[in-house]
Protein backbone atom coordinates (compact mmCIF):
# COMPACT_ATOMS: atom_id res chain seq x y z
CA UNK A 1 0.00 0.00 0.00
CA UNK A 2 1.34 3.85 -0.99
CA UNK A 3 0.27 6.64 0.76
CA UNK A 4 1.29 10.38 1.08
CA UNK A 5 1.72 11.97 4.32
CA UNK A 6 3.00 15.89 4.91
CA UNK A 7 6.02 16.22 7.26
CA UNK A 8 7.95 19.22 8.69
CA UNK A 9 11.42 19.09 8.82
CA UNK A 10 14.28 20.12 11.74
CA UNK A 11 14.73 23.09 9.70
CA UNK A 12 10.90 23.83 9.73
CA UNK A 13 10.95 23.10 5.66
CA UNK A 14 7.51 21.25 4.58
CA UNK A 15 7.97 18.31 2.51
CA UNK A 16 5.69 15.22 1.04
CA UNK A 17 6.71 11.67 1.70
CA UNK A 18 5.23 8.80 -0.39
CA UNK A 19 5.92 5.92 1.46
CA UNK A 20 5.22 2.70 -0.34
CA UNK A 21 6.43 -1.49 -0.17
CA UNK A 22 8.22 -2.15 -3.17
CA UNK A 23 7.76 -5.85 -4.85
CA UNK A 24 10.44 -7.47 -2.77
CA UNK A 25 8.54 -6.50 0.24
CA UNK A 26 10.93 -3.22 1.22
CA UNK A 27 9.59 -0.42 2.40
CA UNK A 28 10.66 2.88 0.66
CA UNK A 29 9.96 6.54 1.23
CA UNK A 30 10.30 9.29 -1.33
CA UNK A 31 10.21 12.82 0.08
CA UNK A 32 8.57 15.88 -2.78
CA UNK A 33 8.60 19.67 -2.19
CA UNK A 34 5.09 20.12 -3.71
CA UNK A 35 2.10 17.81 -3.13
CA UNK A 36 0.86 17.70 -6.69
CA UNK A 37 4.67 16.44 -7.58
CA UNK A 38 4.03 13.86 -4.68
CA UNK A 39 0.94 12.79 -6.33
CA UNK A 40 2.17 11.96 -9.62
CA UNK A 41 5.04 9.89 -7.88
CA UNK A 42 2.43 7.79 -6.25
CA UNK A 43 0.42 6.56 -9.15
CA UNK A 44 3.69 5.70 -11.01
CA UNK A 45 4.92 3.92 -8.62
CA UNK A 46 1.87 2.03 -7.77
CA UNK A 47 2.40 0.61 -11.94
CA UNK A 48 6.00 0.07 -11.10
CA UNK A 49 5.34 -1.95 -7.81
CA UNK A 50 2.10 -3.42 -9.65
CA UNK A 51 4.02 -4.64 -12.14
CA UNK A 52 6.85 -5.63 -10.81
CA UNK A 53 9.44 -2.98 -12.74
CA UNK A 54 10.37 -0.50 -9.69
CA UNK A 55 14.06 0.13 -9.18
CA UNK A 56 15.44 2.29 -6.71
CA UNK A 57 17.34 5.49 -7.08
CA UNK A 58 20.03 4.68 -4.44
CA UNK A 59 20.83 1.35 -5.87
CA UNK A 60 20.67 1.73 -9.54
CA UNK A 61 24.01 2.69 -11.37
CA UNK A 62 25.11 5.70 -13.84
CA UNK A 63 25.31 5.36 -17.90
CA UNK A 64 29.05 5.41 -17.30
CA UNK A 65 29.38 2.51 -14.79
CA UNK A 66 26.63 0.90 -17.22
CA UNK A 67 28.73 1.35 -20.27
CA UNK A 68 31.92 -0.03 -18.69
CA UNK A 69 30.01 -3.05 -17.60
CA UNK A 70 28.74 -3.36 -21.31
CA UNK A 71 32.56 -2.96 -22.58
CA UNK A 72 33.85 -5.44 -20.42
CA UNK A 73 31.18 -7.98 -21.27
CA UNK A 74 32.14 -7.04 -25.25
CA UNK A 75 35.83 -7.72 -24.07
CA UNK A 76 35.02 -11.36 -23.14
CA UNK A 77 33.50 -11.74 -26.27
CA UNK A 78 35.85 -10.99 -27.96
CA UNK A 79 38.80 -12.91 -26.33
CA UNK A 80 36.18 -16.08 -26.33
CA UNK A 81 35.39 -15.56 -30.24
CA UNK A 82 31.97 -14.72 -30.01
CA UNK A 83 31.48 -12.77 -32.49
CA UNK A 84 33.03 -9.39 -31.87
CA UNK A 85 36.12 -8.14 -33.67
CA UNK A 86 38.82 -6.11 -32.02
CA UNK A 87 38.29 -3.79 -34.39
CA UNK A 88 34.26 -3.23 -33.10
CA UNK A 89 35.51 -3.51 -29.84
CA UNK A 90 37.88 0.01 -30.23
CA UNK A 91 34.68 1.28 -32.33
CA UNK A 92 32.71 1.15 -29.42
CA UNK A 93 34.72 2.19 -26.94
CA UNK A 94 35.03 5.28 -29.02
CA UNK A 95 31.68 5.61 -29.12
CA UNK A 96 31.26 5.79 -25.32
CA UNK A 97 34.28 8.11 -24.58
CA UNK A 98 34.14 10.50 -26.75
CA UNK A 99 30.41 11.15 -26.89
CA UNK A 100 28.20 9.29 -24.58
CA UNK A 101 30.37 10.32 -21.29
CA UNK A 102 31.82 13.06 -23.15
CA UNK A 103 31.53 15.92 -19.61
CA UNK A 104 30.22 18.45 -22.21
CA UNK A 105 27.50 16.68 -24.03
CA UNK A 106 27.28 13.41 -22.52
CA UNK A 107 25.03 11.43 -19.98
CA UNK A 108 27.84 9.50 -18.11
CA UNK A 109 26.60 10.78 -14.86
CA UNK A 110 22.78 9.84 -15.15
CA UNK A 111 21.38 7.02 -12.88
CA UNK A 112 19.98 4.63 -15.65
CA UNK A 113 16.72 4.09 -13.55
CA UNK A 114 15.91 7.90 -13.63
CA UNK A 115 16.63 8.00 -17.58
CA UNK A 116 13.70 9.13 -19.98
CA UNK A 117 13.11 9.42 -23.51
CA UNK A 118 13.63 13.26 -23.08
CA UNK A 119 16.82 12.70 -21.53
CA UNK A 120 17.97 10.76 -24.57
CA UNK A 121 16.02 12.77 -27.20
CA UNK A 122 18.23 15.98 -25.29
CA UNK A 123 21.38 13.75 -25.35
CA UNK A 124 20.85 13.28 -29.72
CA UNK A 125 20.05 17.11 -29.59
CA UNK A 126 23.33 17.93 -27.97
CA UNK A 127 25.51 15.92 -30.53
CA UNK A 128 23.94 17.54 -33.46
CA UNK A 129 24.15 21.11 -32.01
CA UNK A 130 27.85 20.27 -31.35
CA UNK A 131 28.94 19.29 -34.63
CA UNK A 132 28.05 15.57 -34.53
CA UNK A 133 26.88 14.10 -38.24
CA UNK A 134 23.72 12.58 -38.68
CA UNK A 135 25.76 9.36 -39.44
CA UNK A 136 27.70 9.68 -36.07
CA UNK A 137 24.90 10.74 -33.84
CA UNK A 138 23.02 7.33 -34.70
CA UNK A 139 25.55 4.98 -34.06
CA UNK A 140 25.60 6.82 -30.94
CA UNK A 141 21.92 6.13 -30.21
CA UNK A 142 22.72 2.60 -31.13
CA UNK A 143 25.44 2.06 -28.96
CA UNK A 144 23.54 3.71 -25.97
CA UNK A 145 20.88 1.42 -26.70
CA UNK A 146 23.05 -1.44 -26.42
CA UNK A 147 24.57 -0.13 -23.31
CA UNK A 148 20.76 -0.65 -21.58
CA UNK A 149 19.62 -3.50 -23.20
CA UNK A 150 22.61 -5.31 -21.48
CA UNK A 151 21.56 -3.61 -18.23
CA UNK A 152 18.33 -5.16 -18.89
CA UNK A 153 19.76 -8.40 -19.44
CA UNK A 154 21.66 -7.95 -15.86
CA UNK A 155 18.34 -7.27 -14.13
CA UNK A 156 19.68 -3.39 -13.34
CA UNK A 157 16.85 -2.22 -15.68
CA UNK A 158 13.26 -2.72 -17.23
CA UNK A 159 12.71 -0.62 -19.88
CA UNK A 160 15.10 1.28 -22.65
CA UNK A 161 14.58 4.82 -23.26
CA UNK A 162 16.82 5.04 -25.95
CA UNK A 163 15.03 2.65 -27.91
CA UNK A 164 12.76 4.59 -30.92
CA UNK A 165 14.62 7.54 -30.78
CA UNK A 166 15.25 8.98 -34.36
CA UNK A 167 17.39 11.16 -35.72
CA UNK A 168 15.63 13.14 -38.30
CA UNK A 169 16.98 13.83 -41.73
CA UNK A 170 18.69 16.81 -42.79
CA UNK A 171 17.55 16.39 -46.19
CA UNK A 172 14.53 14.19 -48.01
CA UNK A 173 16.48 12.95 -50.60
CA UNK A 174 18.99 10.25 -49.75
CA UNK A 175 22.58 11.46 -51.46
CA UNK A 176 24.19 8.54 -52.95
CA UNK A 177 27.81 8.11 -51.98
CA UNK A 178 30.02 9.83 -54.91
CA UNK A 179 30.90 6.80 -57.60
CA UNK A 180 34.85 7.42 -59.09
CA UNK A 181 34.27 7.80 -62.99
CA UNK A 182 36.17 5.01 -65.17
CA UNK A 183 38.84 7.50 -66.29
CA UNK A 184 39.33 8.09 -62.66
CA UNK A 185 39.77 4.53 -61.57
CA UNK A 186 41.99 3.53 -64.76
CA UNK A 187 44.32 6.24 -63.86
CA UNK A 188 44.21 5.12 -60.03
CA UNK A 189 45.23 1.93 -61.30
CA UNK A 190 48.10 2.96 -63.58
CA UNK A 191 49.11 4.87 -61.23
CA UNK A 192 49.91 2.46 -58.58
CA UNK A 193 52.82 0.58 -57.43
CA UNK A 194 53.28 -2.75 -59.53
CA UNK A 195 52.68 -5.03 -56.29
CA UNK A 196 49.51 -2.60 -54.85
CA UNK A 197 47.94 -2.63 -58.74
CA UNK A 198 46.20 -6.21 -58.35
CA UNK A 199 44.67 -4.95 -54.97
CA UNK A 200 42.92 -2.15 -56.69
CA UNK A 201 41.89 -3.98 -59.61
CA UNK A 202 40.47 -6.49 -57.65
CA UNK A 203 38.48 -3.89 -55.11
CA UNK A 204 37.56 -1.96 -58.45
CA UNK A 205 35.88 -4.53 -60.54
CA UNK A 206 35.16 -7.47 -57.82
CA UNK A 207 33.88 -5.28 -55.13
CA UNK A 208 35.48 -7.01 -52.41
CA UNK A 209 35.17 -5.03 -48.59
CA UNK A 210 38.87 -4.58 -47.75
CA UNK A 211 38.42 -7.20 -45.02
CA UNK A 212 37.89 -9.71 -47.38
CA UNK A 213 40.73 -8.81 -49.74
CA UNK A 214 42.81 -9.24 -46.61
CA UNK A 215 41.46 -12.59 -46.13
CA UNK A 216 41.66 -14.09 -49.60
CA UNK A 217 43.35 -17.00 -50.10
CA UNK A 218 44.71 -18.65 -53.42
CA UNK A 219 42.51 -21.58 -52.98
CA UNK A 220 39.34 -19.10 -53.20
CA UNK A 221 40.14 -18.07 -56.69
CA UNK A 222 38.90 -20.34 -59.57
CA UNK A 223 41.06 -19.45 -62.44
CA UNK A 224 39.31 -22.13 -64.32
CA UNK A 225 35.51 -20.96 -63.70
CA UNK A 226 36.33 -17.54 -63.33
CA UNK A 227 35.24 -17.08 -59.52
CA UNK A 228 36.67 -15.69 -56.60
CA UNK A 229 34.69 -17.24 -53.56
CA UNK A 230 34.82 -15.73 -49.90
CA UNK A 231 34.84 -17.45 -47.43
CA UNK A 232 36.73 -15.79 -44.74
CA UNK A 233 37.70 -12.02 -43.74
CA UNK A 234 40.98 -10.35 -42.28
CA UNK A 235 40.04 -7.85 -40.13
CA UNK A 236 42.30 -4.71 -39.34
CA UNK A 237 44.05 -6.41 -36.94
CA UNK A 238 44.60 -9.08 -39.45
CA UNK A 239 43.26 -11.98 -37.22
CA UNK A 240 40.93 -14.09 -39.89
CA UNK A 241 37.60 -14.59 -39.01
CA UNK A 242 34.09 -15.24 -40.73
CA UNK A 243 32.62 -13.11 -43.52
CA UNK A 244 30.39 -10.67 -41.39
CA UNK A 245 26.92 -12.10 -43.08
CA UNK A 246 25.66 -15.45 -44.11
CA UNK A 247 25.15 -12.93 -47.07
CA UNK A 248 29.09 -12.65 -46.87
CA UNK A 249 29.43 -16.18 -48.00
CA UNK A 250 28.89 -15.57 -51.93
CA UNK A 251 30.83 -16.27 -55.04
CA UNK A 252 31.97 -13.45 -57.55
CA UNK A 253 32.31 -13.42 -61.13
CA UNK A 254 35.99 -12.31 -62.15
CA UNK A 255 36.19 -10.77 -65.84
CA UNK A 256 39.61 -11.16 -67.58
CA UNK A 257 41.35 -8.31 -66.10
CA UNK A 258 40.59 -9.03 -62.67
CA UNK A 259 41.72 -12.72 -63.39
CA UNK A 260 45.07 -11.76 -65.50
CA UNK A 261 46.08 -9.36 -62.89
CA UNK A 262 45.72 -12.19 -59.89
CA UNK A 263 47.69 -14.71 -62.33
CA UNK A 264 50.02 -12.22 -62.98
CA UNK A 265 50.46 -11.34 -59.05
CA UNK A 266 50.53 -15.35 -58.28
CA UNK A 267 54.13 -15.34 -59.86
CA UNK A 268 55.42 -13.09 -57.29
CA UNK A 269 53.62 -13.28 -54.81
CA UNK A 270 55.13 -14.21 -51.14
CA UNK A 271 54.76 -17.91 -49.83
CA UNK A 272 52.50 -17.97 -46.69
CA UNK A 273 51.42 -20.72 -44.43
CA UNK A 274 47.53 -18.73 -44.81
CA UNK A 275 47.22 -19.79 -48.39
Amino acid sequence: MATIRKRTLPSGLVRWQVDFTDQAGKRRSKLFPRRKDADVYLVKVRSLVANHTYLADSESITVAEAAKSWLEHCEVRCKTGRRMERATLRGYSDYVRLHITDPQVGIGDKLIVQLTRRHVNEFRDRLLINGRSEHLTRRALSVLKLILDHAIDNGQLYTNAAQGVRVIKSSRIDHMAPVPSKEAIRALIEAADEDFKPHLIVSALAGLRASELRGLRWQDVDFEAGFIRIRQRADAYNEIGEPKSRAGYRDIPAGPMVLNALRRWKLRCPKSDLG
